[in-house]
C-alpha cells in the first residue's frame, strides 16, 4: 500500500475515534468522581468545581492517546505484507 494512503487512513481513523474516546473518559471522570466523592447522582456534580477540573485534566490527554493507539494500530495493519511465492521466494 502506499505510503500516502497508509497516512490518509490512519489519520482519518484517529480523528474519528477522537469524540469516542472523549466521551469514554469523560464517563470514566464522571463515574471516579461520583465514587470518590459519595455523589448519588449527574446532577449533583453540575456544582462541583472539581469535577470540571478534572474534566480539563484527564479527557484531553486521554482522548489525544487513544487517538495516538489507533492512528498506530492503523498504520502497523496497514502495512506492506510480504506474499510467498510457490517457488518459495517472497515478495515484498
Amino acid at each position: 500500500m502506499h505510503k500516502g494512503l497508509r497516512v490518509l487512513l490512519a489519520s482519518t481513523a484517529a480523528f474519528v475515534s477522537l469524540p469516542a474516546f472523549a466521551w469514554l473518559a469523560a464517563e470514566l471522570a464522571a463515574y471516579y468522581e461520583m465514587l470518590s466523592t459519595g455523589m448519588n447522582s449527574r446532577a449533583e456534580l453540575g456544582d462541583d468545581l472539581g469535577f470540571g477540573i478534572l474534566l480539563f485534566m484527564v479527557v484531553p490527554p486521554f482522548a489525544l492517546a487513544g487517538a495516538v493507539f489507533v492512528w498506530w494500530l492503523v498504520w502497523s495493519r496497514t502495512g506492506r505484507s510480504k506474499t510467498t511465492l510457490s517457488n518459495g521466494d517472497t515478495n515484498a
